[in-house]
């Protein structure tokens, strides 16, 4: 029999060190070393739409300027309910930047569970897809959302894909509705580049995102964990 608390699948690592210390430096600083490495190499490609690490933090320098427009302040969170998507890999560096903590889950599932997450993150601003408007608009947290940041799926698509995304699966999202709360990713984006300002990168140590765990067998089985920067 294998031995209470024996670590069973380190036999698998090889060379591999079953420990290793990190450094304390801030995630976006990785992206930032790596385009100073290899400016042109390619960061992402999304369904044919690519982009170099140079536009990558290009693309987080303005999206951390768009979240500091929120009133997004370093030490407040940001829940981020995207799939893999460009959008939602530039949040997260964009919020690392500013000291804001993103929350990350896959998606907003049952209603009661979307409260739980947002009560366990306390954010106050959510960054989401147009297809999950619906569910999010109607959570009732204890701190209630004051902004609600939606992103399409096409924002990222060349215009051919982007039709064929519409004609096929965009056609049925539900429209948004009229709701102040409400900002687009692509236009807050769009302002953030015209005004060529950008923050720097907070300097203060800090959790660098929170993760909740998959125990979903009940709503308050749901942990938090936090993840240093």
């Amino acid at each position: 029999m294998t031995p209470a608390g024996e670590r069973t699948w380190l036999r698998y690592y090889g060379a591999v060190p079953a420990r290793h210390r990190l450094s304390a430096h801030h995630a976006v600083r990785a992206v930032a070393a790596t385009r100073q490495r290899s400016p042109d190499a390619l960061a992402w490609d999304f369904f044919g739409t690519t982009a170099t690490y140079r536009e990558l933090l290009a693309s987080i320098d303005a999206a951390a300027a768009a979240l500091a427009s929120l009133g997004l302040h370093r030490g407040e969170r940001l829940l981020i309910s995207m799939p893999t998507a460009p959008a939602g890999v530039i949040a997260f560096y964009a919020a690392n930047k500013l000291g804001v903590v993103p929350a990350l889950i896959h998606r907003f599932p049952l209603r009661r569970r979307s409260r739980h997450y947002l009560n366990a993150s306390g954010a106050r601003v959510a960054l989401t897809l147009d297809a999950f408007y619906g569910v999010l608009a109607q959570v009732k947290p204890e701190q209630p959302l004051e902004r609600i940041v939606l992103c399409r799926i096409g924002d990222y698509l060349s215009p051919l894909k982007r039709f064929g995304f519409w004609l096929t699966k965009g056609r049925k999202i539900a429209a948004v509705p009229a709701d102040e709360r409400v900002s687009w990713w692509k236009d807050l984006m769009a302002a953030a580049i015209r005004r060529h300002r950008r923050p720097r990168i907070d300097r203060h140590r800090r959790p660098g995102a929170i993760l909740f765990s998959g125990a979903h067998r009940r709503a308050e089985g749901y942990r938090a964990v936090e993840t240093a920067t």
